[in-house]
């Protein structure tokens, strides 16, 4: 049953990061707040995953900053020469930060038994 509350977390936490950087956040003309809000998601999304996950909280946080990381990657590959380098790097490598720190916030705010 854990094994499946981790998955579900993951699914959830990176459906929130990926609905909100593919519609809202790649939507915008400015880079900063499309950095802004991926950057936001991504701590959102990490929340939602340890939220669900409910035990080992950091290694499914960690999974959708993976996927973030693939998806960082798959965008460049896409996006080509249309979007700065610099943007396609921060989104890759902020988005899984960003994560890690949702979950930590999840652990700083749980209920103690």
């Amino acid at each position: 049953m854990k094994f499946v509350r981790g998955i579900a977390g993951v699914l959830l936490g990176f459906g929130f990061f990926y609905f909100v950087a593919r519609y809202l956040a790649a939507s915008g003309s400015d880079l900063w707040i499309s950095l802004a809000a991926t950057i936001a998601a991504g701590a959102i999304g990490g929340y939602i995953a340890a939220l669900v996950a409910g035990s080992h909280e950091f290694p499914w946080a960690a999974t959708v900053g993976l996927g973030i990381v693939g998806m960082g990657v798959a965008s460049m590959r896409e996006a080509g020469i249309d979007r700065p380098g610099w943007f396609q790097i921060a989104i890759a490598g902020c988005g899984p930060m960003s994560v890690m720190v949702g979950a930590a916030v999840r652990l700083l705010t749980r209920r103690r038994p």
